[in-house]
Order: structure tokens, then sequence, then C-alpha cells
């Protein structure tokens, strides 16, 4: 086998998509900032197939945040127990609490509150798009649900509720309150149970 074939049985394996997420994880929890120039040098892919792959540093970032919360949500829920409706409400409030508590994520949106609310709550982002979709799946499942409600729509209030209590600081300057918006997605739930 010649010198060349050796070297490029050694060389690294081409990146993927994912590694650009899997490395910027990394630089989020060091809070580093996530450079889209720095990324693509440091995996060794053009910004040409950085931006093709993900499309927008916001994007990423989107990413990123979105494995923290689902992490969370796994650990949240292999702890859950009682009745569908109550789990719901304690998992979400347990949720909201991690995520405010979250150190990296705090610093993330102190640093720039505009950029990290819209990383985190706009309706384009990924963020917001998936958790909706997780309180869908999960109240898809309640028993008692009025059959004349969306639950899609139910999710996307319940999240956007969470949203303004857990970031209130950022919105409008209030202590954020992830207990509010524990006790306010019960009260929703509850209406939307029938059991008022």
């Amino acid at each position: 086998m010649s010198d060349a074939a050796d070297s490029s049985v050694a060389l690294s394996p081409k990146p993927v998509r994912e590694d650009v997420i899997d490395l910027a994880h990394r630089w989020f929890l060091d809070g580093r900032r996530i450079d889209m120039r720095q990324l693509a040098r440091e995996l060794g892919i053009g910004r040409a197939t950085l931006y093709r792959w993900w499309g927008s540093r916001e994007v990423v970032i989107g990413e990123v945040v979105w494995r923290i919360i689902e992490e969370a949500i796994t650990r949240v829920e292999a702890r859950g127990y009682g009745a569908p409706a109550e789990r719901f409400v304690r998992n979400f409030g347990k949720l909201a609490d991690t995520v405010r508590t979250f150190e990296p994520l705090s610093r993330f949106v102190a640093d720039d509150p505009e950029y990290g609310l819209r990383v985190l709550t706009s309706g384009y982002s990924v963020v917001q798009g998936r958790m909706i979709d997780w309180a869908a799946a999960r109240l898809a499942g309640l028993p008692d649900l009025d059959p004349r409600i969306e639950i899609r729509d139910l999710a996307y209030a319940i999240v956007r509720l969470g949203e303004a209590f857990v970031w209130s600081d950022v919105i409008t300057g209030d202590p954020p309150r992830s207990e509010k918006a524990t006790a306010m997605v019960e009260l929703l739930v509850s209406a939307a149970s029938g059991k008022h």
C-alpha cells in the first residue's frame, strides 16, 4: 500500500450536518459565541456548505437550544406520575423552571435579549415550533379534553403563556415566574377538560 493510501485511511471522516450542532452545542455550554465562520473552519467545511445545511446562525442556535430542552424533557418526563392532565401540568412547570435556571441559556438571553428571545420564542423559531409539537402530542393523550378544542391551538396558547412568564424579566422587566406559568397552564388544561 502506498504512503498516500496510508494517510487517507488515517484521515477523520468527512463532517456531516449533525457535527455542526454537536460542536455548536459544546460551544454554547462553554459560553463561547457561535460564529458560523469559525464553525465552518473548525469542521473543515466551506461556509456555503454550512449555510446550505442549516440556513442561518439563528437556526443553528435554535437546534442547539432545542437539544438542551429535549434533554430536559426526557429527564422531566422520566419522573412523571399521576393522571395525564396533572402529569402534563407538572412536567410543563418543571420544564419551565429547568429551562429558566439553566445557566448557559440564561446567559445567552442576557447577553443579547432581543436576539435571544427571537431564537427562543419567534414563530419562525425551531424552538417554539417544537415546543408546540411537544405540548400538542401530550395534550392529545388527555382523556377528557373537550372535542371542540383544537389541540394545536391549545398547545400554542400554553407555550406562549409559558414564554411570557419564564422570560418576563426580558419582556416586561418583571421577575421570571415559572410557578405562575404552571398555575396558568393548569387553569387552561382544567378549562379545556371541563373541570372548572
